[in-house]
């Protein structure tokens, strides 16, 4: 048995939360279906409870079959109620048959985890609720004709078993949270178009190599680019055609970086390089690789894209992040005045210099 978020399983939010949660509602179904199938099992050959083993056996068709409806209908929600509805007959159904003797009643510990993970913390916890009420009553109603406790076969062997399911339970449980948050966090740094590091990831990693260039010394260079006449794209071609050039930009970029440097979307059609430990001709050379890149790749619908861009290094150790963007910045506008399709670096001096398209070296 397993379990899903605490939300509600109707309240899904994106395309990767609705395939994380199809994930972990088959892994229940799956799950269930065998632990049925293997406690059945056991009861026919260990105890030779022929009616506590059909039993199981229902509830194990009844989960596949749920299991099978939600494969075919994609109906999470009505698939999850059936599973919790059979959870619930098949818990009852034991505890009654065993008059609450035997430590059945431990069985009913099952269900919330079951439930809250199913159907939300809404309805799992009144639902659970309700079903504890009903336990405690029949338990309580039960007791004047209950023998002295003992701990038989069976009863240790039902303690076994729910500590056993308990234990797949928060084990798949644990495993799913922690990729929920490893997906989480990797929504929060990245760029939902065009998959590279988004701006405030790119602010934060800024910084740290600015730390890290304080410690050792070694250079640090910013690459700002621009994509060029890009509102023309999307004016005469539309916005998907757009998206799609700068999705295909990017995958220029992931491919032409080297393994130390990080690129992501700075905002619109700009983009960010950090070159760590790069002097500025490095940098610039990297702007004339690009453009060759740019030159060799087909992009969609037959589109020709122009690149220009911005260079700055960190001049001084005491030297901001903003400082050092808005230099790099400064030096794309000047790019931009030139006519586009060029780099221009901007100097310690406050000056601007071009950078050759043959030789990748300033001018």
């Amino acid at each position: 048995m397993a379990f899903l978020f605490e939300s509600q399983p109707t309240t899904l939010t994106s395309a990767g939360a609705a395939r994380h949660q199809a994930r972990l509602v088959y892994a229940v179904l799956i799950i269930m279906t065998l632990y049925l199938a293997v406690i059945g099992s056991l009861n026919v050959f260990v105890f030779a409870s022929y009616t506590l083993a059909a039993l199981d056996y229902a509830g194990a068709l009844g989960v596949f079959l749920a299991l099978l409806y939600f494969h075919r209908s994609g109906q999470l929600l009505i698939a999850s109620w059936l599973v919790v509805v059979i959870v619930i007959g098949v818990l009852l159904s034991f505890i009654h048959l065993a008059e609450g003797r035997n430590y059945s009643v431990i069985w009913v510990t099952i269900l919330p985890p079951v439930a809250f993970f199913l159907l939300g913390r809404r309805a799992g916890a009144w639902l659970s609720g309700l079903v504890f009420v009903y336990v405690i009553t029949f338990i309580y109603l039960q007791l004047p004709t209950w023998p002295p406790a003992q701990m038989t076969l069976g009863a240790w062997l039902n303690i076994v078993e729910v500590l056993l399911a308990q234990w797949f339970l928060f084990r798949l449980y644990e495993r799913s949270r922690a990729e929920a948050f490893a997906e989480l966090e990797h929504l929060s740094v990245t760029d939902k178009l065009t998959g590279l590091s988004n701006r405030s990831h790119l602010d934060l990693l800024l910084q740290q190599e600015i730390e890290r260039h304080r410690r050792s010394g070694e250079p640090l260079t910013l690459v700002l680019c621009d994509l060029d006449h890009f509102k023309h794209i999307n004016d005469e071609h539309g916005h998907l055609t757009g998206d799609k050039i700068l999705q295909e930009f990017a995958g220029v970029l992931m491919r032409h970086m080297r393994s130390n440097d990080i690129c992501g979307r700075w905002g619109g059609e700009e983009f960010l390089i950090i070159c760590p430990d790069t002097a500025v001709d490095s940098a610039a050379a990297i702007t004339n690789k690009l453009r060759a890149a740019i030159n060799d790749t087909p992009f969609s619908n037959g589109l020709s894209v122009g690149l220009s861009f911005g260079i700055a290094s960190l001049q001084h150790s005491q030297d901001q992040s903003d400082q050092l963007l808005r230099r790099a910045d400064d030096a794309l506008y000047d790019a931009k005045r030139r006519g586009r399709a060029c780099a221009v670096i901007a100097t310690s001096d406050g000056s601007f210099e071009p950078v050759s398209a043959t030789t990748g070296t300033p001018l």
